[in-house]
């Protein structure tokens, strides 16, 4: 694969993904969008939704249920690919939240020569602050809770009302019909409204926010294929001993490869877009089906 293409790949498929959705709303055997995909009676929900509703219900709904345990497989076998490869809410939030990293870095590295009077930052005095394995809990999962409750309070999905994933294809639907059938409804302002909060306004949803992705990243605890791996030998900061953070600047779920430790997330949250691949400038991190011992996160080859 040409690395400097994975971007573009994956927003093709992305708006591949919603070209199809948007056709099925005008013909007969729609697959639908991601709240709901599939054909007739095979059918599979949203994950969230799927709990929200159930616990809404207080009873456990087979559909739901089935809808639960496909993207618990998913998320097993290849991890958050939906958030990287088809979730549209992504591509809106990922340039911007690589912005606001790229002058976080361009500060801390400000700071850190003004502490050590060097030109870079010295990751060495870096102190680890989290784990290297498992999931780490942050805002997003607050979110989730908040989700949960909402819906316990209210006694239906609040949060399916702002989601951010919905009301996008919801969109697409509602200006299809004004320019298809020329309906009118105020519906279509107030939702990109919303959406321009969500996306615009409030700082990094995906990152931060966003409760679909936390769940995405809780049942991709499990998930070992498709990791990244770092070459020590030809990594520039690892086996050369210079000074190199591309591949961290470039992680769209803040994930530091070269020690997760002193990264905001692990490789539970990795949605395999190889953005950090593609940023590499010596080609040292590859995507393997397998890596011989996945306890170690990543795991690091000797060449």
């Amino acid at each position: 694969m040409n690395k400097r293409n994975t971007a573009r790949i994956r927003l093709f498929i992305m708006l591949a993904f919603v070209a199809v959705a948007a056709v099925g709303y005008f013909v007969k055997g729609g697959i639908g969008n991601s709240c709901g995909i599939g054909f007739d009676d095979i059918t599979l929900i949203c994950p969230l939704g799927a709990i929200l509703v159930m616990i809404s219900e207080r009873t456990a709904i087979p559909l739901a249920v089935m809808s639960v345990m496909a993207v618990l497989i998913m998320c097993i076998v290849l991890g958050k690919v939906f958030c990287s490869w088809l979730c549209p809410v992504h591509f809106m939030t990922e340039r911007r939240m690589l912005s606001r990293k790229a002058k976080k870095a361009a500060k801390e590295a400000r700071q850190a020569a003004r502490d050590t009077g060097n030109s870079g930052i010295d990751t060495s005095q870096v102190k680890a602050c989290g784990k290297s394995s498992g999931v780490k809990f942050d805002s997003r999962h607050a979110v989730l809770a908040a989700a949960v409750v909402s819906t316990l309070i209210f006694g239906f999905p609040v949060f399916c009302l702002v989601c951010p994933v919905g009301i996008t294809f919801a969109l697409v639907l509602l200006i299809m019909r004004l320019f298809v059938f020329g309906e009118t409804t105020w519906t279509i302002i107030l939702m990109l409204a919303v959406l321009a909060i969500e996306v615009v306004v409030l700082p990094n949803w995906c990152r931060n926010l966003c409760p679909l992705g936390a769940l995405h990243g809780l049942f991709s605890g499990l998930n070992k294929t498709f990791r990244p791996v770092i070459d020590s030998e030809t990594c520039i900061q690892e086996g050369r001993g210079g000074h190199c953070n591309l591949c961290v600047d470039a992680c769209h779920e803040n994930i530091n490869l070269h020690d997760i430790s002193r990264g905001e997330t692990t490789l539970a949250d990795c949605s395999k877009c190889r953005a950090c691949a593609d940023a590499c400038p010596v080609s040292a991190i590859t995507f393997p089906f397998l890596t011989k011992d996945a306890s170690i996160e990543p795991e690091k080859h000797d060449a």
